[in-house]
């Protein structure tokens, strides 16, 4: 990684400047999903933006009645509702897989008031929720380690869960927002193997009121302009800051120059 100043000038630029480009809705304050709710939003949100990934849980909560549905249903079933998200058939297991073992926990779909008893508390439940007896901190971090053991939960889904419902400091990275932040330079390639360091070095960077902000740029970008295959760095307003990107645009040929000329053959 780079040095922490020149990382933390470099988000911070590209912060502003997606903000310019992307100029995110001023939405209408509405009431916090269940916890239970928002991770299986998380699970729908994952490797996507927001818009579409409201439009996909919307779908799922309009084909079928309940949760108790979803989760007798099958992987196609789900999957068909999620059909308008990448990777709909694995995003449907995980939901249903998630459904099973809190309603084998639980015998409901409700995580309680969980959110609203602090995160001492929140610990405390989600070690019994997700069945850890050896829970010994019962601090954000720890009950983030928790959920994180439970096996159709990932990083990116606690993540995403101690930022919305759980009133921590957490920065979700999933595989769009890491490829914009490794073009970047910001983080490498193998940062990947530990995905829970990567996300202490950014979060130590943007802060707390800025991370849903931040989050939501990067999906944005990286859906938009910095693509998988062949990002669109002519048209991206990180094109000065980006390394990837100066690197791919000056191997691009010079359209406003014109081709030379062949010689002629001598007769």
């Amino acid at each position: 990684m780079p040095a922490i100043t020149n990382k933390q000038q470099l988000l911070n630029q590209a912060h502003t400047v997606l903000k310019k480009r992307f100029p995110l809705p001023a939405l209408e304050p509405e009431p916090p999903r269940p916890l239970l709710e928002e991770l299986l939003f998380a699970i729908c949100r994952e490797g996507s933006t927001t818009e579409d990934a409201e439009a996909g849980y919307a779908r799922l909560r309009k084909v079928f009645v309940d949760w108790n549905e979803v989760r007798v249903s099958t992987v196609q079933e789900v999957g068909d509702a999620l059909r308008s998200l990448p990777n709909a058939g694995p995003r449907a297991g995980w939901i249903i897989g998630v459904l099973h073992a809190v309603f084998e926990m639980n015998y409901s779909y409700d995580l309680g008031d969980m959110e609203k008893k602090g995160l001492k508390q929140a610990a405390k439940q989600v070690s019994r929720y997700f069945n850890e007896k050896d829970l010994k901190s019962h601090g954000l971090k720890q009950a983030a380690k928790q959920i994180s053991r439970f096996k159709q939960v990932n990083d990116f889904a606690v993540a995403w869960v101690v930022q919305r419902s759980l009133g921590g400091h957490a920065i979700p990275l999933d595989g769009p927002t890491f490829r914009v932040l490794r073009r970047l330079n910001v983080i490498e390639e193998t940062d990947a193997d530990d995905m829970e360091s990567v996300r202490g070095g950014i979060e130590h960077v943007i802060p707390k009121t800025r991370g849903p902000e931040f989050t939501e740029l990067m999906s944005i970008h990286a859906k938009e302009l910095c693509v998988e295959k062949t990002p669109l760095c002519g048209a991206c307003p990180l094109k000065n800051d980006c390394p990837t990107g100066i690197e791919l645009l000056s191997k691009k040929p010079d359209k406003d120059k014109p081709p030379e000329s062949k010689p002629k053959k001598s007769r």
